[in-house]
This record gives structure tokens, sequence and C-alpha cells, in this order.
């Protein structure tokens, strides 16, 4: 059991998939002999539940400048082997506070979108100064081959210190995929989940259930945001109002994927997609949109249908397609396990091995320097 101790860091426990992720990923930390510690900026019980009880929380409180200057604090006083940190300025926030507390802290910062850095002025900067954070930091983790690629091309991330490690996906274990005939027994429900925002385009999928000419078909979407108005105003406009609704967040979704007949991803923009790997877990057949992660994860249709970017034309076609022959869900069962905690958190327990070797090392050198020098 390791004896390292690890500080994980990001701006609260709200309702998103790298939140979500943060958490758990902690979790699995503790449940593998990791001393653990959690920082976050500000209150927020979305994710609460999916971080171990026994791992002390810390809130800094609202405020850059001064959340940054308390997280010095923390490191100073718990003083942290590793610090991983994730979401919008954390980043920065973090490396900031290292410098201040003048730590062996090694830094392990994530990116985890391709739009984060539109959501403030913070997150702006987060990607525009990554040339500098990257070489910072002792690695920069992207969470799909297509983010890496555009932190390095497009941000200019240190190429050397960048790496791809695919999300662990949380899912209860011992989940029974169902037979083809139970699928064919299934109501003709399409589940899609996530925040109700831009991004999800969700308003595209909406659009496109007025063209799904499956009998019976309904859709359900799971989720909370800014755009639930704006989706509500479309599907009255639209007269979905009997086949579309939205329930809201769902801290644990796993009833509605055991019930679902099929999945959907209308993203513009998806580095990853937790959801995808969660629905193929419970042997949902997906169809998604040709966003980098999706692609990664249904290895470009191969186990799942693939669709343009906001066409709901081919995403309506493609929903009907799959309602109709729903494939082998022992198959999706099968790719979703490899993305699951106990065999994607090694890829994080070995990069903190890893960066642990290399600190050892550099001090390990810098004193033979000294000692040769002295004498």
């Amino acid at each position: 059991m390791s004896t390292a101790k690890i500080l994980c860091y990001t701006h609260g426990l709200v309702d998103g998939g790298a939140e979500r992720l943060w958490a758990c990923l902690a979790t699995a930390f503790k449940e593998r002999g990791f001393d653990v510690v959690f920082v976050q900026d500000f209150e927020a019980d979305d994710n609460r539940a999916n971080l171990h009880p026994n791992i002390e929380l810390i809130t800094l409180g609202k405020g850059h400048f001064r959340a940054t200057r308390k997280l010095a604090d923390v490191l100073r006083r718990e003083r942290p082997d590793v610090a991983l940190s994730a979401v919008g300025g954390s980043n920065t926030k973090l490396l900031a506070a290292m410098t201040l507390a003048q730590t062996r802290t090694q830094a392990i910062i994530s990116y985890h979108g391709y739009n984060e850095w539109k959501t403030g002025w913070l997150s702006w900067f987060t990607y525009l100064s990554l040339p500098i954070l990257s070489r910072m930091a002792s690695r920069t983790v992207a969470v799909s081959d297509g983010l890496r690629d555009e932190l390095v091309r497009r941000w200019r991330a240190n190429p050397d210190k960048t790496i791809t490690i695919h999300n662990p996906v949380f899912f209860p274990g011992g989940i029974a995929a169902p037979s083809a005939k139970e699928f064919a027994a299934r109501e003709p429900i399409v589940l899609a989940v996530g925040r109700l925002v831009v991004e999800k385009d969700f308003r595209t999928l909406v659009r496109a259930f007025r063209r799904v000419r499956t009998p019976g078909a309904r859709l359900v979407i799971l989720g909370k945001g800014p755009q639930r108005a704006m989706l509500e105003r479309e599907i009255k406009r639209l007269g979905l109002e009997d086949k579309v609704s939205m329930p809201g967040y769902a801290r644990e979704p796993w009833a509605a994927y055991a019930s679902a007949k099929v999945f959907a991803l209308s993203s513009i923009s998806e580095p990853f997609g937790n959801v995808v790997v969660e629905a193929m877990a419970y042997g949902l057949p997906v169809v998604a949109t040709a966003c980098s992660g999706p692609l990664e994860i249904l290895k470009h249709g191969r186990h799942g249908r693939i669709v343009s970017l906001a066409d709901e034309v081919q995403l309506a076609q493609a929903i009907d397609d799959t309602l109709a022959d729903p494939g082998d869900p022992q198959e999706r069962k099968k790719r979703a396990e490899t993305f699951s905690f106990d065999v994607r958190v090694p890829a994080y327990t070995a990069l903190i091995d890893e960066v642990l070797a290399e600190r050892q090392l550099r001090e390990d050198t810098t004193i033979g320097n000294e000692v040769a020098s002295s004498s």
C-alpha cells in the first residue's frame, strides 16, 4: 500500500463530469492506500456523495486570489507529495499556490474540455498560459488523444510532459447486460445525460426527435443547467411535450440506464464522454456525434453509431435504426469495462510513482553535486 500523500483540487463538487471524476478518483486513491485530502473553492453537494467519507474536505472560499493564498497555506500545512488539479482556473491557482508555498509537492494538472477557456477570464488565462504552466507542472494530463493534440498544437503545451489518460469511469459492479431478447422487450426510450449547456447541443437532439418514426419512442434528458428554459420552450414549440421529458439531474443515473433502449449523445464538443461509457456498461447501444472522445471510446463506429455534428436528420435516422437493431450488449459491456476504475486508475498511480521517482532523482543528483563541489 502506498504511503504517498495526495491533494486533489477543483473548484467545487458541482454536477459536471470532470467534478464527478475528481471525487471518484480521490476515493479510488483512498481505497488504494494513499493519504488523500480534497480541496475545493466553494461548497457544492452534487458530487459530495462520490467522495469517500474519510477524506478530509477543505473549502477555501470564493475569490481567486484569496483561494490561491489559502491553498498555499494548505500546501504548507498538509505537505502533500503530489497535487492534482482539474477544471477551469484550478491549474493556474495550484501552480501559483505552489510557488508561494515553496514545498516539494509535485503538480499534475489536467484539462477536460476544448471550450473551458470560454468560461471566465481565469479559465482563458489557464489555456493561454499553457506553454508556461505545462513546463512548471510535472505532467499535464488530457482526457483524450484529440484533446492532447489540441493542447499541444493550439495552446502550445510542452509535448514532452503532456500525456493522455482516458477517464476512469465509475459504474456499479456486477451489472448484468441484458440479452437481445430482453432488449427487444424494452420500451423505446432514448436516454441522454449531461449538463444543459451549449456544448451538449440538446436542442439538436430535441429537434431530431420530431423526426424519429419508431412508434412510442420517448426521449428522456437527465441534467440541469442554463439551457433548461430554452429547451422547454423548444419542446413546447415542436409539440413534443408527450415525447420528451427532462426530470433534472440524477446523481446516480443507473436506473435510467437499466430501463432505456438507446443512449444518445448530441454534443458539438466532447473531449471524452463518461456517460457514453456508463451507458455501454449497461449494454446500451450508443448513437453519438463525431467528437474526439466518443470517437475514441466507440473506436470510430465499431461499438456504436457515429453521426455528424449538429445534424438532426442523421441523428434521427441513427436513433430509429438503433431502436430497430440494438446489436450485441455484451460487446458494449466488455468495451466499457476497459474504462473501469480497476483498469484506468493504475495509469494515475503509475504516473504518481513516476513523478515522485523523478523528484527523488533530482534531489539525489543535487546532493551528489553539492558533495562533489565541497570535496
